[in-house]
């Protein structure tokens, strides 16, 4: 695959032919002038068809070029965290060069089948539970997993260089669990075998220097086996699991409480090599015990009464930052709820990941690598999304920001360094074989003309209004706010509309007739009906909500961080984008009551069985009963209808606001004892399956992010001035509480916090544990969303 790349002179080094020309020597009887006419003529025309070539092969072959990297707060990229959030254990520094170390373990049910080994998180596992219930995203964590077999815990601590875990494995009677511990390597770090687990390996590495593994069980009676992997093979690094298993032997051994044969899986120590960068240590337990795990410099191991004085002080330390920052306990919620509460927050800081790699571009000219990135982000899903997206990284940091705003800075920071020339940042970072292996393949490559929500702008508006994050941070917030400014031009740009003050995601499929109504992923609402016929016409209302937000927040950056001149354009620019009157004309229908998108619609469409070629073929098409027309979208009431009061829009006194909590208080439309729905009950979408295949999404369940943007407009509007300030804090207090209640009520049933809940029943659904935006329930609960 050829690509432009600039050399150091900014010329071109590969991918354009050079052309040689040689200038003969002339007889005497060719005067200079005609000398120079001539040879500059051939030489001139040869330049044109170079440059003609040479466009061409830009215009065919475009260049995927980062933008040079800003510095965010200062970190130490050899301190270890929790930052694989993929799997149920696993640890890593945040520096490419980073050894991985992880957990697997599984029940010993041979001599049939291969054994279900536990190591990324899976919700196919059959783990009823499990989750970090204290964890601050840099120093330590406490998890408890409750397996079928058996109930575990791990703790773990940073250390200087290093770090101190304990495990504790709880096994019901008669089980038997076979754990591993494994270190690989990604640079140059070699493994030496040690002789006993008080030195299990030995690691020579330029990045953390000499360090070991030891391992020390509380009760060696527990231990029945010990059995050692070391290989130098290059193992990928999504095949950790297949190279533990496919380098295991199966042995007869007598028990030793009954005498009677037992099958044992363990590592095939014959072929361990010398040294290696893959070290794999397994533990066969037949009794419950304690496992002291410590990596880091061989002079410094420290003792295990250390660790338990130091968890318990970073745990209380813990405790007492997350009560002064979102004050839950005095608060009239129940003991479930108050779980729940810290739950949020610490599944939310121990989902943090560190990712290094390219991602996958589509160009005109094919698919191409960028990169190569580092990515510091939260995630919405352990098991299910486990990795980096753009819009869901705005609502995570709104919880992050609350209680450690360094954190969230580092990680605003390292997304804006994805930013590519253009404007343009990846919705997903997929980086590397590990990320791509939890991705549908058509979903890996990202396109450059698709968007994303810029919900990070709705983070940076809460930073940039607070003093204290202001007089620490000013300097890095001075660096964000070119990338800022970046992305607005680029969104206004590529996502245009036909006028000035309308926009239109980019990305749906206008040629397709298998769906009911065409998706709109870049909007980050997935499946939410919009115009039945996707075409050049369509006003997105969302969109146009976004970039209102992105120019009130540029324009206060600007006059902190810009020159007069960037002062006056963006306060033009917020003007242009926050003028109710415009946005009125372009989105409100009087005859309907309500904010809408504007496109080629129809409201008589439904997904039936048409017959295609092929013998006794049908499969399910759109069908159109009356044919589309230039119109609202009013028979879709729903979230996307609520963004003008969510980015507060509105103005106080206007009956558009009265209109709009009107239809959030209906029954019929979005409200329910649970929360808000994402589209009205009366919508010939709600609950409507997208294909024969594909069931809805954002059509009627709900979800906490929204509700959350919901509330804390609520908010805004009951603290100040207006005829209907009582009417939004009545809407404010019973939606809050209903949210609380179901999701507190779902917590207490499941354990887990979901993606989205059901309208109709309140039932948590999709990916758990969510570690995500529904995290936000913690916001919520605080009552501070506006601060």
């Amino acid at each position: 695959m050829n690509r432009r790349r600039r050399n150091r002179g900014g010329g071109f080094d590969e991918g354009v032919p050079s052309a040689t020309i040689s200038l003969e020597p002339r007889t005497r009887s060719r005067s200079f002038f005609s000398f120079c006419s001539w040879d500059f003529g051939i030489l001139a025309f040869v330049i044109f068809i170079a440059s003609c070539y040479m466009f061409l092969y830009i215009y065919m072959n475009p260049t995927i070029d980062k933008l040079p990297p800003i510095s965010g707060p200062d970190y130490d990229s050899k301190q270890w965290g929790s930052y694989r959030p993929h799997l149920y254990f696993g640890l890593r520094t945040r520096s490419p060069q980073s050894p991985l170390f992880g957990m697997m373990w599984y029940e010993s049910q041979l001599p049939h089948g291969r054994p279900q080994v536990r190591h990324w998180c899976d919700q196919n596992d059959g783990i009823n539970r499990y989750g970090w219930y204290e964890a601050d995203g840099r120093s330590f964590g406490k998890q408890n997993i409750s397996d079928k077999f058996a109930t575990i815990h791990t703790d773990w601590i940073q250390e200087a260089n290093g770090f101190k875990a304990k495990i504790n494995f709880d096994l019901k009677p008669g089980k038997i669990a076979n754990v591993l511990f494994y270190l690989t390597s990604q640079d140059n770090t070699v493994f030496k075998q040690g002789y006993h687990l008080n030195e299990v390996f030995k690691a020579k590495s330029e990045f953390l220097g000499d360090f070991k593994l030891s391992i020390e069980l509380k009760d060696e009676r527990a231990l029945f086996m010990k059995s050692v992997l070391l290989t130098n093979e290059k193992v990928p690094i999504n095949m950790y699991q297949d190279i533990v298993v496919g380098n295991s032997e199966i042995s007869v051994e007598s028990n030793p409480g009954s005498q009677e044969k037992m099958f044992f899986m363990h590592l095939n120590e014959k072929v361990n090599e010398r040294d290696g960068r893959m070290a794999v240590v397994q533990l066969n337990l037949i009794k419950s015990t304690e496992i002291y795990i410590k990596l880091g410099k061989i002079e410094n191991q420290g003792a295990n009464s250390d660790f338990e004085k130091e968890i318990q002080k970073k745990s209380q330390n813990f405790k007492t930052k997350f009560e002064k920052v979102f004050e839950i306990e005095n608060k009239n919620y129940t003991a479930v709820q108050k779980t729940m509460a810290k739950v949020a927050l610490s599944n939310m800081l121990g989902g943090i990941g560190y990712w290094n790699g390219f991602n996958k571009v589509q160009t005109s000219s094919g698919l191409q690598n960028y990169g190569p990135h580092t990515l510091f982000s939260a995630v919405p899903s352990r098991p299910f999304f486990p990795r980096g997206f753009l819009w869901d990284e705005g609502f995570h940091n709104m919880l992050i920001r609350k209680f450690d705003p360094k954190l969230s800075l580092e990680i605003v920071v390292s997304w804006m360094n994805l930013m590519e020339q253009s404007g343009w940042i990846p919705r997903e970072m997929i980086l590397g074989p590990e990320a791509e292996a939890r991705v549908p393949q058509e979903y890996i490559a990202q396109k450059m003309d698709v968007a994303n929500p810029p919900s990070l702008f709705y983070v940076i508006d809460k930073l940039v209004h607070d003093e204290k994050v202001v007089a620490k941070y000013g300097g890095v917030l001075a660096k964000i706010y070119p990338r800022l400014e970046k992305w607005f031009f680029w969104l206004r740009g590529t996502q245009h509309g036909t006028s000035k003050t309308t926009f239109r995601w980019r990305g749906r499929n206008e040629t397709t007739n298998l769906e009911l109504n065409p998706k709109t992923l870049s909007s980050g609402l997935d499946d939410y009906p919009r115009a039945s016929h996707p075409s050049d016409i369509e006003r997105h209302l969302d969109l146009r909500c976004w970039l209102a937000l992105c120019a009130r927040v540029l324009e206060r950056l600007s006059k902190f961080y810009g020159t007069d001149a960037d002062h006056r354009k963006f306060s033009k620019h917020m003007e242009e984008l926050n003028d109710f009157d415009q946005l009125v004309q372009d989105h409100w229908s009087e005859e309907h009551q309500g904010f809408y998108d504007y496109g080629k619609h129809s409201e008589d469409v439904a997904l039936a069985m048409v017959p295609v070629p092929g013998p006794k073929r049908v499969e399910y098409q759109r069908v159109t009963a009356r044919a589309a027309t230039n119109k609202f979208v009013t028979n879709v009431y729903g979230y996307n209808s609520l963004y003008p009061l969510m980015l507060r829009l509105i103005p106080a006194d206007s009956k558009h606001l009265k209109a709009t909590l009107d239809k959030i208080r209906d029954p019929k439309l979005l409200w329910t004892k649970f929360g808000l729905r994402s589209v009205s009950k009366t919508s010939p979408y709600y609950q409507a399956r997208n294909t024969e295949h594909d069931p809805p999404y954002w059509r009627g369940y709900i979800w906490i992010n929204i509700n959350y943007m919901v509330l804390s407009a609520l908010r805004h509007y009951a603290d100040i001035d207006g005829p209907y300030r009582e009417n939004a804090e009545n809407i404010f207090g019973e939606l809050r509480k209903n949210l609380v209640e179901n999701m507190g009520k779902q917590f207490d049933k499941t354990g887990y916090i979901w993606e989205n809940y059901d309208d109709s029943t309140g039932q948590g659904r999709g990916s758990h544990p969510f570690n995500g935006w529904s995290s936000l329930i913690l916001m919520i609960m605080s009552d501070k969303l506006e601060t």
